[in-house]
């Protein structure tokens, strides 16, 4: 049993929502900041003692956790150093927005412990920005991330989206050429998602906007791969590419399977083969840590199976692929045996390969990740391996 544990923290509070986003966020509910954070110190509580884990790495995403007066974000922090065993060396991370937190925050959340910030660009041409609902300007996410050099951080991630409603292959282009001319030491860069209920969706199905053709978006993720790469990004996972030694521990950890406890309204934990949720609304997470009451709304048993599956699907995101080894000794499942036909044809269509003992999808079979996953699974559930 490792001894070592991420933390996660969910602070689902947002100026506005954006017009893209899926994720358990809310705007309007700032009078609950304060209660929020006391339901959040409750929540910790339940959890300690916890003399014999070390914390890896812990999370503060959201929602815009930069949104939060700073003070309480640091009350946070320092009640884990005291009650966790923090080393120096853990990855700590929090989620930043332009226009979000000034100079001054920035000098105490770093004084406080935060070593590395995740700040929420998308790209950097102002129309577009409008159109997903962000709520800064090209211009103040270069302010944001010039004030966190000159305060000190040295590990700065940036987030981008492609494939947004109008963006042409040029503005892409743009957007990388201009990240990379800030040198951060981590880029995400993920495909639009349209999600059902989402605003953008609803724009989608009306004809209101327009996405990129699938011909375009893979044009992107192409350059992606490749302009990266030459700026001396490796692509360690499917969305997210980082210079030597500053892969994001935190997010690696959920990617290899790791044990990790969430914190906050909808925020989600495994530990020791069991998986739960927290209820999403936090009001009600509020009104039931008052009362001193569980805010666990599902929680599940992860069997062999699942934790198999798991593994494939998370495994084939990483650049480094799935140990074959691993798999065969923990779950007893040959894929090379147990999947020869599928991956045959995958590998003669050359969208997986075999080295090392890794399994792991090929530069063309990263385009089309999704239905190659789904292929293996399909075939993993068909060979009738599974116990």
């Amino acid at each position: 049993m490792s001894k070592e544990l991420s933390l996660y923290f969910h602070f689902p509070f947002c100026k506005r929502k954006c017009f893209y986003c899926d994720f358990n966020s809310f705007s309007g509910f700032d009078q609950i900041m304060p209660a929020y954070v006391g339901a959040l110190l409750s929540e910790i509580k339940f959890y300690l003692p916890q003399p014999s884990k070390i914390i890896k790495s812990v999370y503060f995403g959201g929602g815009t956790p930069s949104y939060f007066p700073v003070e309480y974000l640091t009350e946070i922090l320092k009640f884990i150093t005291k009650h966790f065993l923090v080393p120096k060396k853990a990855e700590i991370t929090i989620e930043v927005n332009p226009g979000t937190v000034d100079v001054e925050g920035l000098i105490h959340l770093l004084e406080a412990g935060f070593n590395r910030m995740s700040i929420g660009l998308q790209a950097v041409q102002n129309d577009l920005l409008q159109k997903i609902g962000r709520i800064h300007s090209a211009q103040e996410f270069y302010d944001i991330f010039e004030l966190a050099r000159e305060t000190g951080f040295r590990n700065i991630g940036v987030d981008l989206i492609f494939g947004l409603p109008g963006q042409t292959l040029r503005q892409w282009q743009d957007t990388l050429q201009t990240v990379i001319g800030l040198g951060p030491e981590h880029i995400s860069a993920y495909g639009l998602q349209l999600e059902p209920g989402t605003v953008l969706y609803q724009q989608v199905v009306r004809k209101e906007v327009h996405v990129p053709s699938d011909e375009i978006v893979a044009e992107m993720m192409e350059f992606t791969m490749s302009y990266l790469q030459e700026h001396s990004y490796e692509q360690y996972e499917i969305s997210n590419f980082a210079k030597p030694g500053y892969q994001s521990i935190h997010n690696l950890g959920y990617w290899m399977g790791s044990d990790y406890l969430g914190l906050g309204a909808g925020a989600s934990s495994t530990r020791l083969g069991q998986r739960w949720v927290n209820i999403k609304d936090p009001r009600l997470y509020i009104e039931k840590l008052m009362n001193g009451k569980s805010v666990v709304a599902e929680r599940e048993n992860i069997d062999k199976n699942t934790a198999a599956i798991e593994s494939i699907m998370l495994g084939l995101r990483l650049h480094s692929g799935i140990n074959l080894r691993q798999m065969r000794e923990k779950y007893g499942i040959n894929l090379i045996t147990n999947l020869s036909d599928n991956l045959d044809k995958l590998s003669e269509a050359n969208l997986v390969e075999v080295a090392n003992d890794h399994l792991r999808l090929t530069s063309k079979g990263i385009l089309t990740s999704n239905l190659v996953i789904a292929n293996v699974i399909d075939g993993i559930w068909k060979s009738s391996c599974l116990n």
